[in-house]
């Protein structure tokens, strides 16, 4: 059985759409060079993802404490918060006969710029993390897109995700599922049943402009007609004359209908 998921394969290894299955089509032999690319399975890149997190968290608190044991003249071993504030409290209680007030304000103030500055990390770090989440949430409505999309489509599996959303419709997780949104931000619901259209019968009908044309009762090609200009018909028609590839037809697409002549 064939493959149904090349074009994932071919843009998780970098190789141009159509790339792989030109290699495997033909006689000569080819490399695909792995060794810039670390493929690993989610639950480990998820562990992997954590840790790091984990890791990154408590560098920054170690920085920290350096920094204020820097600029505060102390002198301790282990860079955690615990050590920090005993090395000030020893240094405010040896020098307790001079100034003791005014030093301990000092202090204070120097412990709670930290504070300050430990709050900002955290900060960072959940912005860091929301948008790990957020990028893996967006790759998983992809995956869950295009898996319903068949190989024979006109253009890429990618072109079509990013046409639907240009289209305003809009695609979004909820309790594990993904939902569908009309441009209005409305979900989009099966006419009988009211609950939420699946993202395999929305896709189904979505992609009827992206397939080649039904052959005829003959077994041949229904013949084409010129195609109106602008429409997709026509523009088909055009890269077949042109000899243009995948990658050459995606690219023109993109540049027509960014500039308004090419209506899908």
């Amino acid at each position: 059985m064939a493959v149904e998921n090349l074009n994932e394969i071919e843009t998780s290894l970098g190789l141009e759409p159509g790339k792989l299955s030109e290699m495997i089509a033909s006689e000569d032999s080819h490399t695909i060079d792995l060794s810039e690319r670390i493929i690993l399975p989610k639950e480990t890149y998820e562990e992997r993802i954590s840790n790091l997190k984990k890791e990154a968290a408590t560098a920054a608190i170690e920085i920290a404490v350096k920094e204020q044991r820097n600029a505060l003249g102390l002198e301790f071993q282990g860079k955690t918060i615990e050590n920090l504030v005993n090395a000030i409290k020893t240094k405010v209680e040896s020098e307790s006969k001079i100034e003791p007030e005014e030093k301990f304000k000092s202090l204070k103030a120097d412990f709670e710029k930290l504070q300050g500055n430990l709050v900002e990390k955290e900060n960072e770090f959940t912005i860091f993390k929301i948008n790990i989440e957020k990028q893996n949430s967006l790759n998983e409505i992809k995956n869950e897109f295009t898996k319903h999309i068949p190989e024979n489509t006109l253009v890429s599996k990618s072109t079509i995700f990013v046409e639907a959303k240009e289209k305003g419709f809009s695609f979004e997780k909820e309790d594990g599922k993904v939902i569908i949104k009309d441009s209005m931000g409305n979900v989009i619901k099966n006419e009988s049943t009211l609950s939420p259209v699946s993202v395999k019968e929305w896709v189904s009908e979505f992609i009827t402009p992206y397939l080649p044309a039904q052959t005829g009762g003959s077994g041949r090609k229904d013949e084409p007609s010129s195609g109106k200009t602008g429409s997709l018909e026509a523009f088909l028609k055009e890269a077949e004359k042109q000899g243009w590839n995948t990658s050459q037809q995606n690219e023109e697409m993109a540049k027509r209908i960014q500039a308004g002549t090419l209506k899908l």
